[in-house]
């Protein structure tokens, strides 16, 4: 028997592809391989009957960045206040969908959260809150836990996001800003 079964992976575009086939294992168990450069034209038609179909089995690989809040540290965030102010915008897009309602309601008066230091492996407790004004801010241990011990200053640039898996958010100090 000389079934050949398609073990296709594509890589690239056009004329960089390669076709992999294997042939079904023989009577004795043995198989084999045999690499074939795909043609341009079978690429084509292969993207040309994705679209007709809706279905896709390109894998793109690309640089994922899970930090959904993005920001550069400001006076106001390193200041007496001890607080780090989050735009409501990106809060409402990336961190409340993953929250419920009870747990919403309660941001006005401050919600007890975990912030995980994905830089130094360490947990710990702040308060996050909604203000009247819609923004958001971290209190009640920011600049100990944070300015303090990172040793964080303006035009540093941090990355927030909501880790549903763990209930928590994670931080990292993405790029230090200029001495």
């Amino acid at each position: 028997m000389d079934a050949e079964i398609s073990l296709e992976l594509m890589v690239g575009c056009d004329s960089c592809c390669v076709n992999k086939k294997r042939k079904a294992t023989d009577q004795n168990g043995a198989s084999g391989i045999i690499f074939k450069r795909m043609k341009p034209a079978d690429y084509r038609e292969l993207r040309k009957e994705e679209r007709r179909s809706g279905v896709s089995l390109e894998l793109k690989l690309g640089q994922y960045d899970p930090w959904a809040i993005k920001k550069t540290i400001v006076t106001s965030d390193l200041g007496h206040l001890s607080k780090l102010l989050l735009a409501a915008d990106g809060v409402r897009r990336h961190i409340l969908p993953h929250w419920d309602a009870e747990r919403i309601e309660n941001i006005k008066n401050g919600v007890r959260v975990s912030v995980w230091d994905c830089d130094t492996k360490s947990e710990h407790q702040l308060l996050f809150k909604r203000w009247t004004s819609g923004s958001h801010v971290f209190i009640e241990g920011w600049k100990g836990d944070f300015v303090g011990r990172r040793k964080l200053k303006k035009g540093d640039e941090i990355g927030l996001y909501w880790d549903p898996g763990n209930s928590r958010f994670n931080f990292c100090l993405l790029k230090r800003g200029p001495s």
